[in-house]
């Protein structure tokens, strides 16, 4: 009677013992699927990640193909107003972006031209990319922006503020700082530049004819030298321009 009665009370005890053990089990599985649901969510977004860091590169490549000038800003302290106010004062031709300093390096590597900009790639920076056919109006625009910006700076400081610095920039594969970025916005458009052209040929109508084949596909880039080679009635624009070694 006694064997009887224990071996009950064992079945019993068994009995609980497994009922406990698919309750755990039970109370688990949702905790488990919670866990293995989040593991999906985060491949999930770590494939999106990495599917907006190839088109994110891929866009800054072409930005960089077609830019003659790519210059970054430090924005650390504007509002996304006031950011989004010198956007719309750019000319269409002019992107402003803003994206990780490593898609940036990645871009610039795979982009012939831009080594220059590594040094830049610190920091917050707001990429502005131009058009050949806008550089003036893009940089007026940045300068009448930071004179805006100056107007909520103490008079004693506006000397040596910088609201909107410069992190660096690139034009025609040399480095640009602060101060050269400021002065392209003096840089003749495409329409001066042949104008200034036409006044030369005017001039020196067979030295410049000679020379005019010399002008660089991007005009902008050698309006400057070749302003400089007017005053000097005996330079051609061969002269100012030579001819590049053969290779």
């Amino acid at each position: 009677m006694a064997s009887a009665v224990a071996s009950s009370r064992s079945v019993a005890a068994s009995s609980i013992t497994s009922k406990a053990a698919v309750s755990q089990r039970a109370a688990f599985l949702p905790a488990q699927r919670v866990v293995q649901q989040r593991r999906g969510s985060l491949q999930i977004q770590s494939a999106l990640s990495r599917q907006r860091k190839v088109e994110t590169v891929a866009v800054l490549e072409e930005l960089l193909q077609k830019s003659a000038v790519v210059v970054g800003l430090r924005y650390q302290g504007l509002t996304v107003k006031q950011i989004q106010d010198f956007r719309r004062s750019l000319p269409a031709d002019t992107k402003l972006l803003v994206c990780k300093n490593t898609l940036m390096r990645v871009a610039a590597d795979k982009v012939g031209g831009w080594e220059e900009l590594m040094p830049a790639t610190k920091g917050d920076n707001a990429w502005m990319f131009v058009n050949e056919e806008v550089i003036s109006e893009s940089f007026k625009a940045y300068v009448a922006f930071e004179k805006k910006l100056l107007e909520g700076v103490p008079k004693d400081e506006r000397a040596t503020a910088r609201p909107l610095d410069v992190s660096g920039g690139v034009m025609d594969g040399k480095g640009l700082d602060y101060v050269a970025v400021k002065k392209l916005e003096s840089m003749p458009t495409k329409l001066e530049l042949i104008a200034t052209i036409a006044r030369l040929i005017n001039q020196v109508p067979t030295k410049v004819a000679r020379g005019i084949n010399q002008v660089p596909t991007k005009l902008a880039y050698g309006v400057k030298a070749l302003a400089d080679g007017d005053d000097n009635k005996e330079q051609m624009v061969s002269d100012v321009f030579p001819k590049p070694e053969a290779a």
